[in-house]
């Protein structure tokens, strides 16, 4: 049975919703999810997936591109938006890890293009 985007969005939100309530500090910074990179955030999102829905969850992360595989169904490429840091203050720049519009910058839109350009077979979403 296919994997529905809206089940695989649902899954990675409670998924990270679940490891901010767990509370855990990622380097000196305040307890939850919000400071965690992509890479990390990912990567404790699955492990939460893999421990609450056993082995029927076959979603791997990837070294590169993309961030997050549903092999034969979803390539997902996610992207942290935080226009605020950890000390309340705006962070600057932030509105660019999701706009900048051009091929090879790490925006949300680059990671369009990069999806668009992988050959993958997989269904793209970012």
């Amino acid at each position: 049975m296919a994997l529905a985007l809206t089940d695989l969005v649902t899954d990675l939100a409670d998924a990270l919703a679940a490891v901010d309530a767990t509370r855990a500090v990622h380097k000196a910074f305040q307890p939850g999810i919000g400071p965690f990179g992509e890479a990390d955030a990912v990567r404790a999102a699955l492990v939460w997936l893999r421990d609450s829905k056993a082995s029927a969850y076959r979603a791997v992360q990837t070294k590169r591109l993309p961030d997050l595989l549903v092999p034969g169904e979803w390539a997902v490429e996610l992207k942290v938006v935080r226009p605020f840091g950890d000390n309340g203050k705006p962070a600057e720049h932030w509105s660019e890890n999701v706009l900048h519009p051009y091929a090879g910058n790490t925006s949300s839109l680059g990671d369009c293009l990069k999806l668009l350009a992988s050959g993958l077979s997989e269904r793209k979403v970012v």
